[in-house]
């Protein structure tokens, strides 16, 4: 069970941060899953509320009594940079545990997290997120088969490169955080990843646990979705890496005819289609087929459009990642009435 902030007096050793806008219908899964905690040192939640738009405050107010809540309210929204930042300055922890409003955490989730920041060299801890989809062609053909090849492609990443992996479940000393300057505001996706570059430029450690390994309720589900964001988070590479320039590996060389093959036809795409809105109506026309395709053909059309969005984010998109911060809203749109039908 939570301790309250006055249990804790002065002596919290961690600081669950979780970003959440209009987030009241995700919330209540992960709550419940943080009154069953089996961490039993003082921690606190800082939960910023990024946009009074819904019925956030009300809830986590039904749970003062069980959860060591601190509520910030950012009355409009400023964006999940902007409530991560709050959320780490407002933080009394020794150890910030960044956590989505989307993950259904263990019962183990924080003690597993602070078994690795005992006193010593600090580390950084990402704990990869397994998503959970519902029974879709598309989940069939693209979602629950990519995730299983990210998740084997985080556990078998060089030490150099684990920072790439950090995303929505992960934890290091908040002195880390504050001396590498929190967020950067330019980034409205990918800030995550060049937050976590920057932390391993400190020369900080950066472990990968599979027994972290949690839930994730909010994947995309839909070729639209998914190609879009694609787009988005291509665009947010070739802005890292105007900054940050060689901090990623280079990419493989296709091999083979096959491979050659391939990237020819992402080639291809890149060159024909060079906006977020061209990729998001080309998988809505995928979309529409998918229920009858076999599944190895819709599984390498959806891969085909996948990556040849992302190569065009990098190569034809803006670095004013501005101009997309629409995108998770319309996400959340699509997750709500989705929810409402």
């Amino acid at each position: 069970m939570g301790r309250s902030i006055d249990d804790a007096a002065n002596g919290i050793e961690c600081s669950l941060v979780v970003p959440t806008h209009r987030g009241a219908h995700r919330l209540p899964v992960l709550l419940d899953a943080l009154t069953a905690q089996d961490y039993d040192k003082p921690w606190e939640l800082v939960i910023v509320i990024d946009g009074n738009l819904d019925a956030t405050a009300e809830l986590l107010d039904s749970y003062r009594d069980r959860l060591p809540i601190v509520p910030l309210v950012h009355e409009e929204a400023k964006g999940v940079v902007a409530a991560m930042n709050n959320g780490i300055r407002a933080a009394h922890g020794r150890i910030v545990i960044r956590c989505d409003d989307d993950l259904s955490p263990g019962p183990s989730f924080l003690r597993l997290h602070m078994r690795h920041h005992k006193e010593g060299r600090p580390v950084g801890v990402i704990g990869p997120t397994r998503d959970v989809f519902a029974d879709s062609p598309y989940a069939r053909a693209y979602g629950i088969p990519a995730n299983e090849r990210a998740l084997a492609a985080a556990y078998r990443r060089d030490g150099s490169y684990r920072w790439v992996g950090w995303a929505a479940n992960n934890s290091v000393p908040r002195e880390v955080l504050l001396s590498v300057g929190g967020f950067d505001p330019r980034f409205v996706y990918g800030q995550d990843s060049e937050l976590g570059y920057r932390i391993a430029s400190q020369v900080i450690s950066i472990i990968v646990d599979p027994d972290l390994e949690t839930l994730h309720r909010g994947p995309s589900t839909s070729v639209g979705s998914r190609a879009g964001r694609a787009f988005v988070s291509g665009a947010s590479r070739r802005l890292f890496d105007s900054i940050h320039t060689g901090a990623h590996p280079p990419p493989p060389r296709p091999r083979g005819v096959k491979g050659r093959i391939w990237d020819a036809g992402v080639g291809s795409l890149t060159f024909l289609l060079r906006t977020r809105e061209a990729y998001a109506l080309a998988g809505k026309a995928v979309d529409r087929f998918l229920a009858v395709l076999p599944l190895p053909v819709a599984s390498r059309i959806i891969s085909l459009l996948v990556e040849a969005a992302g190569r065009s984010g990098r190569k034809h998109g803006s670095i004013d990642l501005g101009s997309y911060k629409d995108q998770k809203s319309v996400e959340l749109s699509r997750e709500l009435s989705g929810q409402n039908r």
